[in-house]
């Protein structure tokens, strides 16, 4: 008798989704691992370890698989995912190039005792003028098309005239490099990620400016915490931030920072915390005053926390409540914020197919696609590929077949991944 397949969950990990994808994909041209393996030149027992998520395929073994079943890149696509996965089960890059933890931890308890100081009057000049509005267009582009676009862009102005920028306007200074960070989380880079943000924090401390490092304590080092899976680091630096702009915080920037305890909280389950850091997002937001807050709080609004929202009550698996979420962030989203509308798609897709509605979720999953196939987002990429993943107990259905082939149509691997790996590289 046969040995019963392992069963397999393919939205546990990349990891799972690849194996569940190769034994898919090997059942449907009536091979056996072993006759597989003879395809590939590898052994039956790896092709084995591979389908049953105990062993981290190579990039070659990915892309022999993806020329074995003519999968024209659908394979070679998850390939960053499972890279990624790897780094962040080994801890790390152990040359110190990988995102660090602990380092966040120090860094932002530094920042919590340090001594509070008045900031640097802010001078008005043609080149600090200049400046923000080099920031501003980034921003944009970093919505329309993604960090693969925008990393680039705002490197280079780090690199050519970060000093003129940091004497005119240290806060446009700082906010280049937190935008560097964040498109450097969309381009898969998590390393990169983390050094541009504390750099940031390391600059707004030492202007005195409270906020923006309470901003990139609880929002920035928090999201990137969270996006390595280390979702105790997300609750411990977004708690520190609100402690540690209880006094100079005003409603917009507690919304922001709650939602994003909010989200920590959903991931580890904390159903009862999470849902009163979003009753305390709404009342603050209910009671903001634009005219009274910083510049790059500007974003958030009613659709940021609608997404907020949608992303806590799925991790809380509260999969109606996520739906409608995510519906209203999509109707509130502006146009332009394509990336977004892409992850908030995928998420609403993902929603809908644990409770059953798959021609929905197909139909919310074409609009993922046509969304993220138009950035340059692993971010965008990385939930696309989370929504497959829900809709695999379905993939022999003739909608999430076609849902598939869009896929493997619209979304070739993007240039971004080659990017990271130059990024991670070269600083």
């Amino acid at each position: 008798m046969g040995q019963r397949p392992r069963e397999l969950e393919p939205t546990r990990s990349p990891l799972h989704f690849f194996g569940a994808e190769l034994r898919r994909l090997r059942e449907a041209r009536g091979l056996s691992q072993a006759g597989l393996g003879r395809l590939l030149f590898q052994h039956r027992d790896l092709v084995r370890k591979v389908e049953t998520a105990q062993r981290m395929p190579s990039e070659e073994f990915v892309g022999r698989c993806d020329d074995v079943f003519g999968a024209d890149g659908a394979l070679r696509r998850m390939w960053p995912m499972l890279a990624r996965e790897a780094r962040l089960r080994r801890g790390g890059d152990p040359q110190g190039g990988g995102y660090r933890a602990e380092v966040s931890d120090q860094r932002a308890l530094d920042w919590l005792l340090s001594r509070q100081r008045p900031g640097r009057r802010r001078m008005e000049t043609q080149a600090g003028r200049h400046a923000e509005l080099t920031l501003r267009s980034i921003r944009e582009l970093d919505h329309a098309c993604g960090g693969g676009a925008a990393y680039s862009a705002v490197a280079g102005v780090l690199e050519d005239a970060f000093d003129e920028v940091f004497a005119t306007s240290p806060q446009v200074a700082a906010g280049l490099l937190e935008l560097a960070g964040y498109e450097a989380v969309d381009i898969g880079a998590d390393g990169l990620a983390q050094r541009h943000y504390l750099r940031a924090l390391d600059l707004v401390t030492t202007d005195g400016d409270r906020l923006y490092g309470g901003y990139l304590v609880g929002v920035s080092l928090g999201h990137l915490a969270l996006h390595c899976g280390d979702s105790a680091q997300a609750v411990r630096l977004a708690g520190a931030a609100l402690h540690g702009t209880a006094r100079q915080a005003g409603p917009g920037v507690r919304a922001v920072l709650r939602t994003a305890l909010a989200r920590a909280h959903a991931r580890r389950g904390e159903e009862r915390a999470c849902l009163t850091a979003l009753q305390q997002a709404d009342a603050d937001l209910a009671r903001r005053c634009r005219s009274d807050e910083p510049s790059w709080l500007g974003y958030f609004g009613e659709a940021d926390l609608a997404d907020g929202k949608a992303h806590c009550y799925f991790d809380l698996g509260r999969y109606e409540l996520a739906r409608d979420e995510a519906i209203r962030a999509l109707r509130l989203l502006p146009p332009f914020r394509v990336r977004r509308r892409a992850i908030d798609a995928a998420l609403l897709a993902s929603s809908l197919a644990r409770t059953g509605d798959v021609a929905q979720a197909c139909a919310a999953g074409r609009l993922a696609v046509a969304q993220a196939s138009t950035t340059v987002s692993f971010r965008a990429k990385h939930r696309v590929a989370l929504m497959m993943a829900e809709l695999h107990p379905y993939a022999d259905l003739p909608e999430v077949q076609d849902l598939i082939e869009r896929v493997r149509t619209s979304m070739p691997s993007p240039a971004v991944y080659h990017l990271a790996a130059r990024a991670r590289t070269d600083r």
